[in-house]
């Protein structure tokens, strides 16, 4: 305030002389100890003024207090505001992006609440026609289900009765064999040289004439196929017991005549791959291999999903000795002479005729069982007589095994004998003499042994005389 005088001013100016007073006093020795005098009104007044200073003092420091209270809110209040104006841009960022969205989709659909309604219930019927499509579509698929059904029934019913057509037509077709006999034999006439009249001529279907001088003597046969008659017509003839080897049945061929009468021909068993043949003067055996394996790929009735295996042998009874053709030779072959072969010797099995060491190959195609044919055949006994250049001499069997499994698990094991026997001969028309002599012989007696076996198989003979020749075992 105005009249205000500061305590310690006036204390310092009330204590001033003492010191001046102290020393004169030293000098002087009166006073044995230092003796302090104070005013007395000085004194009130500095403690008056020393309060007063404590509270102001204490004011101040409130008043401090106050401020640093007051700054410490002010920093609250600026790091809230910073907060809040960050939280502000965010928002007006956050706005703008909405306005730009709103925007857009006023332009695509529409900036009224009458369009936004229009575009919902057109949504709102797109999706109940697409429902209603849906409901439809599944209704057709439970009656295409329904009808698949049905149709698979229909088809197993079709199936079943394929198979017992099938099983008819194997039961007919076989009696039908029966009835043109379990043994058939056809006579095929060969072509007579041009500058040759022929003493036999065929007469019916199944019936020739030869002719003796003055004399004529008819033969009966199954068929007799004309000097003219193609090879494909020959086939034609035998191609029913193709059927019945997939039925399961072993058939067997037999190619029986003179030297030189084309045996060899008809059969196809000259040893040459049926790819350097023309079509036409294929013969009996590539013809039959070839149909076998076609109808099997084929599918037909019970062969539907069949599987195939097949394999081929190729043996020669020659001299009452039995060759595996398709074994190395022992010996390379003689100047005039087949190469020297190992014999096999025949055992009986559980009624069954074995031949241990047997040569049995794979065979996956046509092509390839005549490769097998043709590889035998080089090893094959063979001679010229006064007959023929290369006449046979030994009865060759090529044989065909096969196995089929059929889709119902059921196993059948056929096989196919292609049998080309060497020609019979007299001694007198050959001008054979030493082997070529001896071999005649045992030619012959092996084609007796045959027909005489023929001959009880068909006159039904309690006694079949299987043992007379190795060819006929």
């Amino acid at each position: 305030g105005g009249g205000w005088a500061d305590p310690r001013a006036q204390a310092r100016s009330e204590i001033a002389p003492v010191p001046s007073l102290l020393r004169e006093l030293s000098h002087k020795a009166m006073l044995p100890a230092i003796v302090f005098i104070f005013s007395r009104a000085g004194c009130d007044a500095a403690a008056e003024q020393a309060a007063a200073l404590q509270l102001k003092q204490s004011e101040l420091d409130k008043v401090a207090s106050e401020l640093g209270e007051t700054r410490e809110g002010l920093a609250s209040a600026r790091a809230l505001l910073d907060s809040q104006t960050e939280h502000g841009a965010k928002m007006e960022q956050e706005r703008r992006t909405l306005e730009v969205e709103y925007r857009s989709y006023k332009e695509h659909h529409g900036s009224s609440n009458a369009q936004q309604m229009e575009a919902i219930t057109e949504l709102k019927l797109t999706v109940d026609n697409l429902s209603r499509q849906v409901e439809s579509k599944t209704q057709e698929v439970v009656v295409k289900e329904t009808q698949s059904e049905a149709q698979t029934a229909y088809i197993d019913s079709l199936r079943q009765k394929l198979l017992d057509a099938e099983a008819q037509r194997r039961a007919l077709h076989n009696a039908v064999q029966e009835l043109k006999g379990n043994i058939r034999v056809f006579c095929r006439l060969r072509p007579p040289p041009a500058d040759e009249l022929s003493a036999i001529q065929p007469v019916d279907v199944g019936q020739l004439r030869v002719s003796h001088g003055a004399e004529t003597y008819d033969f009966n046969f199954d068929k007799v196929f004309r000097p003219d008659t193609t090879q494909q017509a020959v086939f034609a003839e035998v191609d029913g017991l193709v059927q019945s080897a997939l039925d399961g049945y072993k058939v067997c061929i037999f190619a029986y005549g003179q030297t030189g009468s084309g045996k060899t021909h008809t059969m196809g068993s000259i040893g040459t791959p049926s790819s350097a043949v023309p079509e036409a003067a294929l013969g009996i055996i590539p013809r039959t291999v070839a149909e076998i394996f076609a109808r099997v790929a084929g599918g037909d009735g019970e062969l539907e999903g069949a599987a195939l295996a097949a394999s081929a042998s190729f043996i020669e009874v020659y001299k009452e000795d039995i060759h595996d053709l398709l074994q190395p030779p022992i010996e390379a072959a003689a100047a005039d002479g087949a190469p020297k072969l190992a014999t096999l010797e025949v055992r009986e099995k559980e009624g069954a005729i074995a031949l241990p060491g047997l040569a049995m190959r794979p065979v996956g195609s046509p092509e390839e069982a005549m490769a097998v044919l043709s590889d035998g055949s080089s090893n094959r006994a063979t001679g010229a007589t006064a007959m023929n250049a290369t006449s046979s001499r030994s009865h060759a069997i090529f044989t065909v095994s096969i196995e089929l499994r059929l889709r119902g698990g059921k196993v059948l094991t056929p096989r196919f004998n292609f049998v080309d026997l060497a020609g019979s001969e007299r001694a007198k028309r050959t001008g054979a003499s030493g082997d070529r002599f001896a071999e005649g012989v045992q030619i012959n007696k092996g084609l007796l042994a045959l027909g005489n076996v023929i001959s009880a198989l068909c006159e039904k003979h309690a006694h079949v005389p299987y043992r007379d020749s190795k060819l006929t075992r």
